[in-house]
């Protein structure tokens, strides 16, 4: 009997020590009082939350440069614990913090080490970059990758001026299923659902266009580990090429349609060649050449299927 409750006790003891480490984004490294980590906390009041600073408020392209180098520190640090701490940790990191969550993951499988969970919210990094293919091996429960197609600050400021050549992945997430990681949208609707406490949080105007801020990621976060993501997602349309959403008129003479799937479809032009897809709004969301844009039309297809199961199964 002494032999159990001592387990018990251990048990307690392990999951009360159970820690969470948050990776702010850029120009966000020094706020330990500041909205976003504050979210995380709310979000994981059951553990202990620890604000993983880096050298991150700089020059955009200084701080992309010090944060590669910040992953690899967290790896080497993180490695450095014993592996039962190691399999209760969850690392969370929101822009170019997330970057250096999807480094550091995939350091730590190079290295053959786990953490319990990864989770990047708004990722600032390539949606093709080789770590973000091997992040999902350094962890033992599935990456958790949340994304948003309406964020203007990837939309814009990181795909047009960036200089990564790629869209980011927070924006739609990676064109191809990857090994260990699961990923979420935000719903349109996010900036009315998220409370601000902050006089320019209350124009909605201003949170629309500042999108990209972490508590609104943090507001979906708390419905995943709920086991209740947002039915009302958005579509996610990883991108071939930069791209500016505008009306189109219909195929006509110059488009071929390759391809139909619940209003969306994959278009190639009879002149150039290339391809884009189209949304049920007539809206250009992407395009570049087949190959691209026939692997974004796949994952189209099965949010497309997914929904239509869970309808079925909600009636």
């Amino acid at each position: 009997m002494k032999t159990i409750v001592t387990i018990l006790a251990a048990g307690i003891v392990a999951a009360a020590s159970a820690e969470v480490w948050y990776v702010p984004g850029w120009n966000r490294t020094a706020e330990t009082n500041g909205l976003a980590y504050t979210s995380c906390k709310n979000v994981f009041k059951d553990r202990v939350c620890a604000f993983w600073g880096w050298d991150g408020d700089r020059g955009w392209a200084t701080s992309v440069a010090n944060a590669d180098i910040a992953a690899k520190r967290l790896a080497d640090e993180i490695a450095s614990t014993n592996a039962a701490f190691r399999s209760e940790l969850v690392i969370v990191g929101h822009s170019l913090g997330g970057r250096i969550v999807a480094r550091t993951l995939a350091e730590l499988s190079r290295k053959g080490v786990k953490v319990g969970q990864g989770i990047l919210l708004a990722p600032a990094i390539p949606m093709n970059d080789p770590d973000v293919a091997q992040m999902g091996g350094g962890c033992g429960r599935p990456v958790i990758v949340v994304v948003n197609p309406k964020d203007v600050v990837l939309k814009y400021c990181y795909d047009m001026v960036g200089g990564e050549g790629g869209p980011a992945l927070g924006r739609n997430g990676s064109p191809v299923a990857l090994a260990n990681v699961v990923e979420y949208a935000v719903p349109k609707t996010i900036t009315d659902e998220t409370k601000v406490d902050a006089a320019w949080g209350r124009s909605e105007t201003v949170k629309r266009l500042c999108n990209h801020l972490a508590a609104f990621y943090f507001t979906e976060l708390r419905r995943i580990l709920d086991g209740r993501p947002s039915k009302s997602a958005q579509v996610r349309v990883p991108q071939g090429r930069i791209n500016l959403e505008w009306k189109v008129i219909d195929a006509g003479v110059w488009w071929d349609i390759l391809e139909r799937c619940g209003g969306w479809k994959l278009e190639r032009n009879i002149v150039t060649g290339h391809c884009r897809i189209i949304s049920p709004e007539r809206r250009r969301v992407a395009w570049g050449t087949e190959a691209q844009m026939r692997a974004s039309f796949r994952k189209i297809r099965a949010q497309m299927s997914s929904r239509s199961r869970t309808e079925r199964t909600d009636e």
